[in-house]
C-alpha cells in the first residue's frame, strides 16, 4: 500500500468560489480523502486580475504572509472564473494582464513559502460549449486554460487540470445534475470532482525541506 504523504500536512486552499467555504464542495471531499488540514482561504467571485471580478482580490490575498502560508505543506490556487479580459502572454510579469498576475503569484509563494504549489485549472460556466470564444477574452475558456497551464510549466509549477481532464465536459453538464447554476456544484458534483483532484494531489510529492 503506497503511503499517504499529505496526511495530517497543512493545506492552504486560494482561488475562487469553487474553493471557497460557502461553496467549494470539492474541498471537503479532498480534505477528508487526504487526511490534510485545510485552511480555506477561497474567495467569492475572487480573481488575479483588477479588471477582474474581484478586482485581484485573490492576488492580494496570495501575496502576503499575515495569514500563515508560511507555515504551509500545501498551497493550492483555483483559477479561471472571474478574470477579466486582459490575458497576456506567458512571460508576462505586469500587474495588469492574468499572466502577469499569476506570474507574480507563483514566484512570490516559491520565494516565499516552503510549501508545494499547485495550480488548479478550474471548470467555467457550462452555459457554451469550450469552442465558443468567451465575448470579453476573445479566445475560447480551452485556449485559455492551455495558457494558464503554460504558465504554471514555466515556472515548474505542478497542475490539476480539471477544465481539461477531470470529465466536467459541457455535453455532461449542460444539463446540471452535478451543478446548482451555470458553475457552482452540487453535492454529487463535489464528489466527482473532490475524487479526481484527489486523484491527482496523491501523486504530487511533498516538497523537502531537510535530508
Amino acid at each position: 500500500m503506497i503511503k499517504n504523504h499529505w496526511k495530517d500536512k497543512l493545506w492552504y486552499a486560494y482561488g475562487t468560489s469553487m474553493t471557497s467555504v460557502q461553496q467549494g464542495e470539492y474541498v471537503p471531499i479532498v480534505e477528508k480523502l487526504s487526511g490534510l488540514k485545510v485552511v480555506n482561504k477561497g474567495i467569492p467571485g475572487g480573481s488575479l486580475t483588477p479588471d477582474g471580478y474581484g478586482k485581484g482580490n485573490t492576488k492580494t490575498a496570495i501575496m502576503n504572509l499575515e495569514d500563515g502560508k508560511d507555515k504551509a505543506d500545501l498551497i493550492t490556487i483555483d483559477v479561471l472564473p472571474n478574470e477579466g479580459k486582459t490575458v497576456g502572454e506567458i512571460y508576462d510579469t505586469d500587474d495588469e494582464s492574468f499572466c502577469g498576475c499569476l506570474n507574480q503569484c507563483l514566484r512570490f509563494l516559491q520565494e516565499n513559502t516552503k510549501a508545494q504549489i499547485v495550480l488548479i485549472i478550474m471548470i467555467g460556466g457550462n452555459e457554451n460549449p469550450p469552442e465558443k470564444e468567451t465575448e470579453t477574452r476573445k479566445i475560447t475558456q480551452f485556449e485559455f486554460a492551455q495558457k494558464i497551464e503554460l504558465v504554471a510549466k514555466l515556472n515548474s509549477v505542478p497542475v490539476i487540470n480539471v477544465f481539461c481532464e477531470s470529465g466536467f465536459g459541457y455535453a455532461r453538464v449542460k444539463n446540471r445534475d452535478y451543478q446548482l447554476d451555470k458553475i457552482h456544484l452540487n453535492k454529487l458534483g463535489g464528489l466527482n470532482m473532490g475524487n479526481f483532484v484527489w486523484s491527482k494531489l496523491k501523486n504530487i510529492p511533498l516538497w523537502e525541506t531537510e535530508l
